[in-house]
């Protein structure tokens, strides 16, 4: 089973869609865990997972740690706020701490990354994968992003007058004075460009090569 983690708040947006299409096209059955419907806590530093590679907080990250440990293989999904993860999805990184201790729990569990953002995605991709690998030692089979280039102002209601927002920084002062409608096709989806779907779809070919050649090493 794959253990697929969402962090985005928007049901059904783009990091949704791919994650759900990277999971399924390994052939594995999966699970999507949807951060923004959880009550994760930050850590609070206090190390006591140490002594059983559990948590001492009791919230909805308690009962993660056995189905990660357990999965086949981890998807990580985050969406980039402000040139990073988000936080929904820093604090599940965060909260995986506990597995690391000792002997990691998660040592050589394959792992991928699959990211949306406004233009920073790709940079994310690499700290999430660093992070996975370097601090709880998963195995990264690949990752995948998205550039949307759909920032928040085109959904607030002000991004064709405010001047501090997306549009009115990367606009010219003649073109935002024109920008006077935000119109449908100003909202991009990953399923338009193919060389993102066929992104996807090597993602879940490597993923789930990684996932065999396991199986088959800890049967030998």
């Amino acid at each position: 089973m794959i253990l697929a983690i969402n962090g985005s708040p928007k049901p059904n947006g783009n990091l949704h869609r791919m994650l759900e299409k990277v999971a399924r096209d390994t052939g594995y059955e999966y699970e999507m865990v949807h951060l923004a419907r959880l009550n994760i806590k930050p850590c609070i530093g206090c190390v006591k997972c140490a002594k059983d590679n559990r948590c001492v907080q009791k919230d909805d990250m308690a009962p993660l740690y056995d189905k990660i440990v357990a999965a086949d293989a981890l998807i990580v999904g985050p969406v980039v706020y402000f040139g990073k993860a988000n936080a929904f999805t820093h604090t599940f990184l965060e909260r995986l701490f506990p597995l690391r201790h000792v002997e990691p729990q998660t040592m050589g569990k394959p792992a991928a990354v699959v990211c949306v953002g406004g233009d920073e995605a790709e940079q994310v991709v690499r700290d999430v994968s660093y992070q996975l690998n370097s601090y709880f030692e998963f195995k990264i089979a690949g990752s995948v992003f998205f550039n949307s280039a759909t920032p928040p102002c085109f959904i607030c209601g002000f991004g064709t007058t405010c001047k501090y927002g997306g549009p009115a920084r990367w606009m010219t002062p003649e073109e935002f004075e024109n920008f006077t409608e935000i119109t449908p096709d100003m909202f991009q989806n990953f399923e338009d460009h193919p060389e993102v779907v066929r992104a996807c779809e090597l993602l879940s070919r490597e993923l789930r090569e990684v996932i065999s050649s396991k199986a088959v090493s800890f049967k030998l």
